[in-house]
């Protein structure tokens, strides 16, 4: 078993993080630092934020890059959205589920293929995702990476 790596995160709150185990360390991630950062603040897109922010900063003591370490945070997050963090007061208002994202695909898909000029079809993709939040916008480039032919 390797060293247990203590972290100090913003709020003060003290981690002992394995570095063998992300998933471990993602979930006691989420129980002392998003979960009660969104209590607190009631604000979803700003505790997303707040949380990878944290989570690039504690990037920087394992040997995974920030893109992996973001990545496998938000499929964590993505897991324990049926259970215990549905149940945060408000989060039903929010699309956090992100369940349209084959409606986006298809509508960036049409825009794309329209035939409009370059400077046409990237002003209809921003407009068509202007109000994405982070969350949201990384589950559409996890999909175009998958999907990447």
């Amino acid at each position: 078993m390797a060293n247990q790596l203590n972290i100090t995160l913003s709020n003060g709150v003290e981690l002992e993080l394995d570095p063998e185990d992300l998933n471990k360390n993602f979930s006691m991630f989420i129980d002392k630092f998003l979960i009660p950062y969104f209590k607190e603040s009631n604000d979803w897109n700003k505790t997303i934020i707040s949380s990878i922010s944290e989570i690039e900063r504690i990037s920087s003591k394992f040997d995974v890059s920030k893109g992996e370490i973001i990545s496998k945070f938000l499929k964590n997050i993505e897991s324990r959205l049926p259970t215990d963090i549905a149940e945060l007061t408000g989060l039903d208002k929010i699309e956090i589920l992100f369940e349209n994202i084959d409606d986006y695909v298809e509508s960036m898909v049409n825009i794309v293929s329209s035939g409009d000029s370059q400077e046409d079809i990237r002003l209809k993709i921003a407009k068509l995702v202007e109000n994405l939040n982070l969350f949201e916008l990384s589950e559409l480039f996890i999909h175009f990476a998958k999907n990447k032919k």
